[in-house]
């Protein structure tokens, strides 16, 4: 029971935070890493973009979104597919290992939002921890099981909405989601 309550205190504390800050006015992590981005709002985060690494092309292309993609793949050669990437520095836990937020474009996009992975770089591994897709991603100050919580924007020209994505030990997992009608 009481990890019951300290649970939902979690969940109630980032709900909090959201609404009364919102995702835009936190741009950068104490790391010094970037901690928003957003593609829309003058490709907010993504100004010291590169594209991946072999190691980090490989995890993204191991993702089912990719999988599902593999079609559309096919006629490019690996540089040209490496090209459809953008990738930047963030910091999920400490200093070693490296994370990156990954943007997604062409066939690795979606017609009215992003597409955005989340990589973890640990001991010569690369492993995709997250697949969100929105209109913006923020890497929140509060960590569960040692990583930094995500938020995910998204909007439509009806609704709006948000999710909070928490790392179980594995891999990322919506905490929180939650979406409103756009009022005219």
């Amino acid at each position: 029971m009481e990890r019951v309550c300290e649970r939902l205190i979690q969940v109630l504390s980032i709900i909090c935070l959201s609404a009364v800050l919102p995702a835009q006015t936190v741009r950068q992590s104490p790391s010094g890493f970037p901690s928003y981005f957003a593609p829309d709002q003058e490709n907010e985060g993504f100004a010291h973009a590169r594209q991946p690494s072999d190691k980090v092309l490989d995890a993204l292309l191991a993702t089912k979104e990719a999988k599902e993609s593999a079609s559309d793949l096919r006629a490019l050669n690996r540089e040209k597919v490496r090209g459809l990437f953008q990738v930047v520095r963030i910091r999920l836990k400490d200093e070693d290992e490296q994370d990156f937020l990954a943007l997604g474009s062409g066939p690795l996009s979606g017609a009215d939002c992003y597409w955005f992975w989340i990589v973890r770089v640990k001991d010569g591994q690369a492993r995709a921890l997250l697949f969100v897709n929105g209109l913006a991603i923020t890497v929140l100050k509060h960590a569960t099981n040692g990583y930094r919580d995500i938020r995910g924007d998204w909007a439509t020209a009806g609704f709006s909405g948000m999710g909070v994505f928490q790392y179980d030990g594995t891999s990322y997992k919506a905490a929180h989601t939650r979406s409103w009608a756009n009022k005219p």
